[in-house]
């Protein structure tokens, strides 16, 4: 009998331990299971961002498991049915996502990217040469001047033309690499802002796009090649910014590789149109926790907060200048309906 109360104590003791021990056994069996799955379809842009551990993460704290499908923003009104959400990369494909869908709540502005150009230190060099880029004074970044740009294509100014042109020596004309507006945000953004600066003159702007022959359906693609290939595959790639600083802090980049922006330039509102229920706290959650708009800052997307943004761009430097806080003289990007004008005219000038 005196061995009794032990040995109770004993079992009472390892039933407890039993009893937590399920308890997280369970949970770990559990695991995603727990969470509420959601579907999105993304500009490929996003995509690094979406698949992100710790992005998985946060959204697994708040109890979701979003999978996230790219593809290019203007793909999205006749792609997006069965999904949560859709997250193109500007607002006027916002707006046409919403026109064909069947909304669950109202577009959210989650952060914000500027159009700018992958290209390389003695690219640049060239452009100068060419009367094509200046450095700006305040900002001490690059700029394409997109008017001088289409006047020399109009012309069939090639590579080959630019004085001391010893480093990209091929008989090319001297383009953007761009996807096609029909298919993509930053294309048709390019279209709209070379449109503005040739005064209308869609004969140019079309002959910007038909000169660069068969081109990707998403900005990630091109980008994708100027990282593998370098100059091989186009010394100019119309991007987001966000795609060079995402890469340039994560990764790393060559001392050649550096950026431009276009003047006149846009900053792109990156907007999610939700489609279910499910879709309408994902993309609260998207925009307004300060765990996932950190994620979005690392992945070089400019958020609301400036300060979360400061220290990412300020990695990320344009040859020796740090990527510029605020982007000057950009112009407001255009509504649904006259993007979808320019864009109608574009595509019958193109065909």
């Amino acid at each position: 009998m005196k061995r009794t109360g032990p040995l109770i104590v004993l079992v009472l003791v390892l039933a407890v331990i039993g009893a937590v021990v399920g308890n997280l056994l369970g949970r770990s069996a559990r695991g995603s299971g727990d969470l509420t799955p959601v579907s999105a379809i993304v500009g490929s842009e996003k995509k690094p961002f979406f698949d992100d551990p710790e992005v998985k993460r946060a959204l697994a704290s708040h109890g979701f498991a979003v999978r996230a499908d790219p593809a290019g923003s203007r793909q999205m009104p006749s792609r997006a049915a069965g999904y949560d959400f859709a997250f193109p990369s500007g607002k006027a494909a916002a707006e046409e996502v919403r026109a064909h869908g069947n909304p669950a709540g109202d577009d959210v502005v989650v952060f914000t990217s500027p159009l700018a150009v992958a290209t390389f230190q003695p690219i640049v060099d060239l452009l100068q040469n060419a009367q094509l880029a200046r450095l700006d004074p305040a900002t001490k970044v690059w700029r394409l001047d997109l008017k001088a740009l289409a006047d020399a294509n109009r012309r069939n100014v090639k590579w080959t033309d630019i004085p001391g042109n010893l480093i990209h020596p091929v008989g090319q004309n001297v383009l953007v690499a761009t996807t096609r507006p029909a298919d993509s945000n930053s294309a048709a953004m390019f279209a709209w802002l070379t449109d503005q600066a040739t005064g209308d003159d869609l004969g140019a702007v079309a002959k910007l796009f038909t000169d660069q022959g068969a081109v990707d359906t998403t900005s990630e693609e091109p980008f994708e090649s100027y990282l593998r290939r370098g100059m091989d595959s186009a010394p100019l790639v119309l991007i987001y910014e966000a795609q060079f600083v995402d890469h340039a802090v994560n990764e790393g980049f060559t001392a050649r590789q550096t950026l431009m922006y276009p003047s006149p330039t846009l900053v792109s509102e990156h907007t999610i149109v939700p489609l279910t229920a499910a879709g309408v706290q994902v993309a609260r959650l998207l925009a307004t926790d300060p765990g996932l708009q950190r994620l979005a800052a690392k992945h070089g997307f400019r958020t609301a907060d400036t300060a979360l943004s400061a220290p990412v761009l300020a990695k990320a430097r344009s040859g020796d200048a740090p990527l510029p806080g605020t982007i000057g003289a950009a112009v407001p990007s255009p509504g649904f309906t006259d993007l979808k004008t320019l864009l109608d005219r574009l595509e019958e000038k193109m065909s």
